[in-house]
Formats: structure tokens, C-alpha cells, sequence
């Protein structure tokens, strides 16, 4: 059996593993912390970081400035305060976005040469400002993954992703209870791109076994928790279940990546405001039914507790019911969003997706 893997991340999760945690001093004693504008309003983590940071008396700068679907140029102008304060170490607190911020801006401080149009290029050996991520939601799993997704600006503006092998996390301090003052949309919309990792990382083209074993207990964890969720439930044990299942997912696709649910569900986001898990959810049925022509699918299916691949479809919809509706799209916007797909991770799979195919996929899904 060939394979490759590699996850230097040491995490550490829990209720309280933040304010508990004292190897902060390790990376240096000046401290960025990277998180979004609401994070006060919103969320105890930047307190518990802060005292935290305070207990090991680190000198720190809270820049709240990370966007949703963060743009180059605004990682530039975060990488230039963390310079300009000179920081020994970078600590990203949120969701997605804040953590992929946190880890762009890790890349883009820590090499100069770097500007807006050569970012994407920079050398996979390039050095990163040591980095520790916090997360406040449970889906991206970007915790424990070093790509970080930017959105490049254009006529129909795209997500590439940036990555070094030094802009993995340090540590990911991954505590649940952080994740329960989402909004109910949000909650789903997270929890179903963990779904959407695992099963495109299980069927990637480089996952391995690796991604197979991660991949099968995300769904575990996760997709049976959202139905519960959908119906009411709101315990703490479901959501670390939830978290935990997140952290698996990302796992997965670290070693498998992710593919076209993700690649057309990109413009979903971009063009029509769609959250980033729903947008993926609406073609992970369409990716599952494609994928079962081919492969044995009946593992995801056991695990979700379901007979057939429309009945998982079923289920996605029925767990988005009253949460996103899917866009009805004009022809002429699905075929330049099938092109720009093309330019993706379409085919990290044994499906040979083409144009056509893309377009297909779109029309079956995004027209009302």
C-alpha cells in the first residue's frame, strides 16, 4: 500500500483548553491576534485568548479586521500591522475566514518579496509566522489544514488557495462550547460542509486510506448530529460532536482535498451570497449519484443511516429546507461559471468531468 501524509498540528480541545493552555510563551513573546469585527459581540473566545495571552505576560495587538471570503488585498494590509508590531507568532481566532486570514497573513509577513499579484505562486517551502488557530465554528476544519481560501477579485471574482508547508497551525485549540453562540443557518450551513469534506475527500484521487478512515468518522459524527439539530436538539454534547466531526473533516481533506462540490459551489458563494457549506451542499447528492456509477458508496450510506443515494439527497435537502433556497440561474452566467469551474479541483476524482458536465451539474441544480 503507497501512501503520503503529513499533519504537524498538535491539538488540544475542551471546554476551557484556551484559557488552560500555557505553551504560548513557546512561539515568542509579542503576539498578533487575527479575528473578525463582531468577535467581541459575539463570542468569549478573544477574551479567554487575551487572558490567556495575559497569564503568560505576551504583549499582544488584536487586529479585528478579517473579512468573510478574504480578499488578497486585505491580506496585505493585516500582514502589514502584524509587521509593523513586530509579532513573534499569529493567533487566528473564528470561523473559516478568520483562520484563513490568520494563515495567509502567516505566509505574506513572513516573505517580503512576496506582492498581490505573485502571492499565489510563493515556494511550498516558504517560510510562515508561527501560527495558532482557534475556531469558533464546527465545519471548515481549517484548524488543522495549512491552504488558506482567498477570493481574487474579477468579473466573476474566484477562491484560490494559498499554502505553505510552514503555515499549519502550531497548536489548534479546539473548544466546542466557543461554537454555540452561532446563528441557527450558520450552525447547518458548517456542519454541512463537514458532510461535504468527508465525502469528496473518501472519493478524491490522493486521499488514501487516510482520507477513508477520516473522512467515515466525520459523517459519524456530524451528519446524523444536524438532523438532530434540524429537530430541535441544542445539547452540548451534540455540538462537540459537531466540532469534533469538523476536525475530522478537515483531516480528511488534508489528505484528500476536496472536488466539484466545491469547485461550482465557489460561485455560488461569490455571485449569490450563498453561505459556503449550503453552496456545496446543493451538488454533494448530484457528486455522491456520480460517484455510485463507478465506486462502492454504501459505506456513506450506512454511516448516514440511509438505503439509497436519493435518500441521502433527500436528507441534505430536507436539512436545508428553511435555511437556503436554491438560486435559479440564467444559462448564460451557469456556462462562464462552468469554465471557471473547469480551472478547479473538478476532477480531484475518477469521474472526468468535463465542461458539459459541469454545465449539467449547474442546470440540475440552480435552476429554481
Amino acid at each position: 500500500m503507497n501512501f503520503s501524509a503529513y499533519s504537524p498540528t498538535e491539538i488540544y480541545s475542551g471546554a476551557g483548553c484556551v484559557l488552560s493552555f500555557n505553551r504560548f510563551s513557546t512561539l515568542g513573546s509579542r503576539c498578533a491576534i487575527i479575528t473578525g469585527r463582531n468577535m467581541h459581540n459575539h463570542n468569549s473566545a478573544l477574551l479567554d485568548v487575551q487572558a490567556a495571552l495575559d497569564n503568560e505576560h505576551i504583549q499582544y495587538s488584536t487586529i479585528a479586521e478579517a473579512e468573510n471570503n478574504p480578499s488578497v488585498k486585505s491580506i496585505f494590509d493585516i500582514a502589514s500591522l502584524v509587521k509593523a508590531f513586530n509579532a513573534d507568532f499569529i493567533i487566528g481566532i473564528g470561523g473559516g475566514s478568520s483562520m484563513d486570514t490568520a494563515k495567509a497573513v502567516s505566509i505574506v509577513a513572513a516573505n517580503d518579496d512576496l506582492n498581490e499579484g505573485t502571492v499565489f505562486s510563493v515556494s511550498y517551502d516558504a517560510p510562515a509566522v508561527p501560527l495558532v488557530l482557534v475556531g469558533t465554528t464546527a465545519g471548515t476544519g481549517s484548524e488543522v489544514m495549512p491552504s488558506a481560501v482567498l477570493t481574487v477579485d474579477g468579473e466573476i471574482p474566484i477562491k484560490k488557495s494559498l499554502k505553505t508547508r510552514n503555515s499549519y497551525a502550531k497548536y489548534a485549540l479546539c473548544d466546542f462550547k466557543y461554537s454555540s453562540s452561532m446563528p441557527d443557518s450558520i450552525t447547518v450551513s458548517t456542519a454541512l460542509d463537514t458532510v461535504c469534506h468527508a465525502i469528496e475527500a473518501i472519493y478524491s484521487k490522493k486521499g488514501g486510506e487516510f482520507a477513508k478512515v477520516y473522512g467515515i468518522s466525520a459523517l459519524k459524527y456530524s451528519f446524523k448530529r444536524i438532523l438532530e439539530f434540524v429537530d430541535g436538539e441544542r445539547t452540548d454534547r451534540l455540538r462537540e460532536d459537531l466540532y469534533y466531526g469538523s476536525i475530522l473533516g478537515g483531516l480528511a481533506i488534508n489528505n484528500g482535498g476536496t472536488s466539484f462540490p466545491h469547485s461550482l459551489g465557489y460561485m455560488l458563494t461569490t455571485m449569490h451570497g450563498i453561505n459556503h457549506g449550503f453552496a456545496c451542499s446543493v451538488f454533494i447528492g448530484d457528486f455522491l449519484n456520480r460517484v455510485s456509477k463507478i465506486e462502492d458508496v454504501s459505506a456513506i450510506l450506512g454511516v448516514c443511516n440511509v438505503e439509497s443515494v436519493k435518500d441521502f439527497s433527500n436528507a441534505v435537502d430536507f436539512i436545508m429546507t428553511g435555511f437556503c433556497k436554491r438560486p435559479c440561474i440564467d444559462k448564460d452566467a451557469l456556462e462562464k461559471y462552468s469554465a471557471l469551474a473547469m480551472k478547479m479541483n473538478v476532477n480531484n476524482n475518477h469521474l472526468n468531468i468535463t465542461f458539459d458536465d459541469c454545465l449539467d451539474i449547474y442546470l440540475h441544480n440552480c435552476r429554481g
